[in-house]
């Protein structure tokens, strides 16, 4: 107990604690039933709509702007308002004020009403309404193109979505087919291996020949943990687009959509030319089919009317204000004397310190921001669409390469297979070309997918992601 005591003890049972705090931990994790959910894309891009933290926040900043354009309509209806005040003054001041009790002869014609109260309660009803307001004016036209940008902008974000889990789950089935493969190959190593082993221990191979097949056995396991691992990370990016529950496992259909596989194909078809021909289009009509540049737009013309707006400072304002009180006294009951006033108020700003100029060249600046932002992102996209195309160009010959090159390559492996039994190639020989028959599907794998991901990315840039959906 005394060597628990000491600072060596502590320790140790501090460690000991932590230990069995974490074994506690993975316990009652693992009690936690993992939740298998199917997907097919269709349904994957359905729950990403529905679930999907961005898209929910887009759309909750549409009904924002819907209340900020009713807000700028309200400016212009009148405001009415009750104003209550009591007030005390100590009595050196009251008698000060008071000089009505200066006048309080019985004989006098008249008597001079009491003005000053040492209690006293005042009430009004205040109307005030703006008759003519270029500011508010514009400031509608402003929260109308405020909520029109977040239209653009809800539907910017549902399309990058759909973008993303289209992606994501060809990713998901490229990854699969991927692993696929590396599991055959790497069973296929292990058995080679074992023959070496028992070559050897019968005399046949050298030491030299086995270690070889052993290097290759475990340059497969590598493989194959970088592929689980890929696939992996190609669910979690998935299930996180869906906002699934992290207790929840993702499985999908193991089939390319025959919609999207359908439209891959007619895109394959199509020329070098053709495909160039499909990006150039005019700017209006690509701004209106991409709904991102819509957004863009839409800002560039909000700054451009706030830019207009701040013009509105040097204008002239025209305001009523109505007014129906209750004489001041010194009861909180209403008298029956209620002066009223009408007043009509001109504005006319004649200097206000340069505060209006300075606004003024503000809002023009950040005005010319936005043009060249626009035009910037405008100029993105198009670059976009030309590597994108470029990208289907390249990837329909690499296609074509790599199908010639899994067809070449696995003759030589079977070629070099039956000289292998008959003893007139090496070890060397035969493993490199398993390896290049294994390079050869790789590609022909990761080329498939991947044009048809480019085309996805073309259409989604093009706003033709409806064409390729369910």
């Amino acid at each position: 107990m005394d060597n628990l005591m000491n600072p060596c003890g502590k320790g140790l049972l501090i460690k000991i604690y932590l230990v069995t705090t974490i074994l506690l931990a993975q316990m009652l994790y693992a009690k936690q039933e993992v939740k298998l959910v199917f997907f097919s894309m269709d349904q994957a891009i359905t729950r990403a709509l529905k679930y999907n933290n961005l898209v929910r926040a887009a759309e909750f900043e549409v009904k924002r702007a819907n209340w900020q354009r009713k807000e700028a309509w309200t400016t212009l209806l009148p405001n009415v308002a009750f104003n209550t005040r009591f007030t005390w003054i100590d009595d050196s001041t009251f008698a000060l004020r008071d000089f009505s009790r200066y006048f309080q002869d019985p004989n006098l014609p008249f008597r001079i009403p009491q003005t000053v109260f040492q209690k006293a309660y005042f009430s009004s009803l205040d109307v005030y309404m703006p008759i003519y307001d270029a500011g508010l004016l514009n400031g509608i036209s402003i929260a109308r193109l405020g909520e029109t940008m977040a239209e653009h902008l809800n539907e910017s974000t549902k399309r990058n979505i759909i973008f993303q889990v289209i992606s994501g789950y060809l990713n998901v089935l490229k990854n699969q087919e991927i692993l696929k493969l590396q599991k055959d190959y790497l069973e296929l190593s292990r058995l080679n291996y074992e023959k070496a082993e028992r070559l050897h221990n019968a005399g046949r191979y050298s030491k030299a020949e086995v270690l070889r097949w052993q290097v290759e056995y475990q340059q497969q396991k590598s493989i194959m943990v970088n592929s689980e691992s890929a696939l992996r990370s190609s669910r979690i990016i998935l299930s996180r687009l869906l906002n699934l529950d992290k207790h929840e496992f993702i499985e999908i259909d193991p089939q390319i959509p025959r919609k999207l596989q359908s439209e891959g194909d007619k895109l394959e078809q199509l020329g070098d030319l053709q495909l160039i021909k499909m990006i150039q289009v005019e700017d209006e009509v690509l701004i209106q089919a991409n709904a991102a540049l819509s957004a863009a737009k839409s800002n560039e013309e909000i700054s451009e009317l706030q830019y207009n707006n701040s013009y509105n400072n040097y204008i002239p304002t025209l305001s009523l204000t109505y007014s129906y009180a209750w004489r001041e006294n010194n009861t909180i009951v209403w008298d029956d004397y209620s002066p009223q006033t009408l007043m009509i108020n001109l504005n006319v700003p004649l200097f206000t310190g340069f505060r209006n100029y300075s606004n003024l060249k503000s809002s023009y600046y950040n005005y010319k921001k936005s043009q060249e932002n626009f035009s910037d992102q405008l100029q993105n996209v198009r670059l976009l669409l030309t590597e994108a195309v470029n990208k289907i160009i390249n990837l329909k010959t690499q296609k074509e390469l790599s199908k010639v090159n899994v067809t070449f390559t696995e003759h030589n492996y079977r070629v070099v297979e039956q000289q292998k039994e008959q003893g007139l190639v090496s070890n060397i020989d035969f493993i490199d070309a398993k390896l290049n028959l294994q390079r050869a599907m790789l590609d022909e794998i990761s080329n498939r997918y991947d044009i048809i991901s480019s085309m996805v990315e073309l259409y989604y840039l093009l706003g033709k992601l409806d064409s390729i959906l369910l």
